[in-house]
């Protein structure tokens, strides 16, 4: 079809459905059903999408000038993205079907569907099954050597195959949670300005106040259950990344599908990029976030408040909110303000909080120690120290024992010293005073530690080697059970390593870290510790609240989620000296406690999801990903035989006069 607008030069289109003007020297398209070839910037329209568009076209015919083949591959390649996980057969063929990473199987695409799909000649001969695809993704990432570059091979893998990527996470956990997941990630992030490739999730930066709203909805999922937000300002214990942090809400949403089953194309990462505090990646040239100090006060809340609006305004009200790596004043306040409004909650406060608890939960069997019996050290007193000390506070009161006494059992130390209602140095958050005892201040740790005689040390400081020998002797002294969790990420940062602690207390140690530690062997015993990662706690967590459309997410929820996995815990387990179960059974502990989650949400009425389904599992399940490959012909099936019936002899019919035959 060509239409002419007063120039000699004819505009060319293929498949423009309903043109209901042109003035002004512009073409106004009310609706496109098909895929659009123009020449300019607009390439492509997806399926299905209905919009409005202005073209000039001026520029629309120089382009065509310049272009000797119009609307060849060239120029211009229809290209579907798929949306969701529901495709329809006939939208996406021919070699975008291997390009697009959910559809993409490799050489796993039968004989058959290569030829209809229109993929066949564009790979070799083999056709190989998901399991020796496996086999190859497993002999390729041991190649690498450096755990950063086995990171790389996997972001790659996800790139280009979807499901044969969540297939290997999870299979393979044990293995691969290490370089998806801290510590890893760590590093990755650290490196982010060399690494990147390709955009995983949205950078939503303060220049853009006032179109958070349009920002969102240039990602391409309308289905999103479940966002992981960071503004990078406290990355693990790595300090202020500013943009770099992104690699943080990947890999927490990574986890959320190859530990809990929930549908990649239901989560979003985000970075809010406010700038950054360090001077180091203002000045590294690699660095790709705005290159200015951080916007703190009245305009960053406002900032945030924006985006929280206009999350639940693209998605809905019961879009879960996770924070992550949030600075310690702004994880607080940010918790305390939404959490009653929105269906949030923060990691490395509540998730970090019930990891822990769940150890001190399996330590009950080793010590015979209740919670209340328990006198309490943490050495740190940001917002993990503070979400794990307030839940101890509540599993005391669980106990039966009033919150007052249970918050007399827990002492906590700062970079300042212990935490005192008379203390000059340093100043006490709000969040803080609670633990503030009215005794004379003590600055060394060491000295807390032998004066109070705790039977727990919680480290979640990010200072290296502060549990020195001569406190974890301290320990062991006091202690027949000493129990000391070495909690700060990434190995770099732990209070102590799992050696240190064995061979100062004579293996007796009841030992937990935030990293993995090898094997250690003492007086011939080998222990294998335990990583307390949160990613036995947040995937059950946001499963149980996403598959329930639960409106906010209550303390009783993490507690209870602590419960079900202390109660996974197996004997064997606590004999090689580990407080969690193995790694490899993630995926039980995830489904578990996203049962528990889900009974709890309807028996106290923050579940909006209805009817209340009889078998929660059941239902769940039902609502899990696919880490399999699914057949990419389009599904037949066939209709019974129709009965006979003799039909009449065809007859002339009068129409208005006429006979119509």
């Amino acid at each position: 079809m060509e239409s002419n607008t007063g120039d000699s030069t004819p505009l060319k289109f293929i498949a423009i459905m309903n043109v209901t003007a042109i003035t002004k020297g512009r073409l106004r398209v009310e609706s496109l059903d098909q895929s659009v070839c123009l020449y300019g910037n607009l390439t492509k329209i997806c399926g299905n999408m209905r919009t409005t568009a202005l073209v000039n076209p001026s520029s629309v015919t120089a382009a065509a000038a310049s272009s000797p083949t119009p609307c060849s591959n060239a120029s211009v390649r229809q290209y579907h993205e798929v949306v969701g996980d529901i495709v329809c057969p006939s939208q996406v063929r021919g070699i975008d079907h291997i390009r697009d990473p959910r559809l993409n199987k490799g050489l796993a695409f039968t004989l058959e569907e290569r030829q209809i799909l229109g993929i066949h000649g564009l790979q070799p001969a083999r056709f190989k099954t998901m399991e020796e695809q496996l086999e190859l993704c497993k002999i390729a990432v041991n190649r690498y050597m450096e755990p950063l570059n086995k990171y790389l091979y996997l972001a790659d893998l996800a790139d280009r195959n979807e499901h044969l990527y969540f297939r290997f996470l999870y299979d393979n956990i044990e293995d691969l949670m290490p370089i998806v997941y801290t510590p890893t990630v760590g590093l990755a992030c650290q490196r982010f300005g060399l690494i990147y490739r390709r955009p995983r999730g949205l950078f939503i930066t303060v220049n853009d106040r006032g179109h958070v709203f349009d920002i969102l909805r240039n990602w391409p999922e309308p289905d999103v259950r479940a966002i992981c937000v960071t503004d990078g300002e406290r990355i693990l214990g790595l300090g202020d990344l500013g943009a770099n942090g992104m690699g943080i809400p990947v890999g927490k949403l990574a986890l959320y599908t190859a530990l809990a089953g929930i549908k990649p194309h239901q989560c979003l990462p985000v970075l809010i990029d406010v700038g950054t505090n360090s001077y180091d990646l203002l000045e590294d040239p690699l660095y790709v976030g705005l290159r200015q100090k951080r916007v703190v006060g009245k305009e960053y809340d406002d900032f945030i408040d924006e985006f929280m609006e206009a999350v639940v305004k693209r998605y809905g009200q019961n879009t879960l909110i996770q924070f992550e790596d949030f600075g310690n004043q702004n994880a607080f306040r940010f918790l305390d303000k939404f959490r009653n409004t929105y269906c949030t909650f923060n990691d490395d406060i509540q998730g970090t909080a019930a990891v822990a608890v769940a150890g001190l939960y399996a330590s009950k069997r080793i010590t015979n120690r209740n919670f209340a019996d328990s006198t309490f050290v943490f050495a740190g007193a940001g917002e993990a120290a503070i979400g794990i000390a307030s839940l101890c506070v509540k599993a005391m009161v669980d106990e039966g024992v009033d919150e007052k006494t249970a918050l007399s059992k827990i002492w906590m130390v700062d970079i300042d010293g212990l935490l005192t209602t008379t203390r000059k140095k340093g100043t006490i958050s709000t969040h803080q005073t609670k633990f503030a005892k009215d005794v004379e201040p003590l600055d060394k740790l060491e000295d807390i530690v032998t004066k109070y005689k705790p039977n727990v040390l919680i480290g979640a400081s990010a200072a290296a080697g502060i549990f020195t020998p001569k406190i974890l002797q301290t320990m062991a002294a006091n202690n027949e059970r000493p129990i000391v969790f070495a909690l700060s990420n990434p190995t770099s940062k732990a209070e102590c390593t799992a050696e240190q602690a064995y061979q100062n207390t004579d293996g007796r140690v009841v030992f937990s870290s935030g990293s993995p530690f090898p094997p250690v062997t003492i007086n011939n015993k080998t222990f294998t510790p335990g990583q307390g990662n949160n990613a036995y706690i947040f995937p059950g967590v946001a499963l149980g609240v996403i598959a329930t459309g639960t409106h906010h997410i209550p303390e009783d929820m993490f507690l209870i989620s602590a419960k079900e996995l202390a109660n996974f815990v197996e004997q064997s387990d606590l004999d090689r000296g580990s407080l969690y179960p193995p790694l490899k059974s993630i995926h039980e502990v995830s489904m578990r406690i996203a049962s528990a989650i889900t009974s709890y949400a309807y028996k106290e009425g923050l579940a909006s999801t209805y009817p209340e389904p009889e078998c929660k599992r059941e239902w769940l399940k039902e609502q899990l990903y696919n880490f399999n490959y699914e057949s990419s012909m389009p599904v037949t099936w066939a209709w019974p035989r129709m009965p006979y019936f003799k039909t009449r002899e065809l007859q002339p019919q009068k129409l208005y006069g006429k006979t119509l035959h």
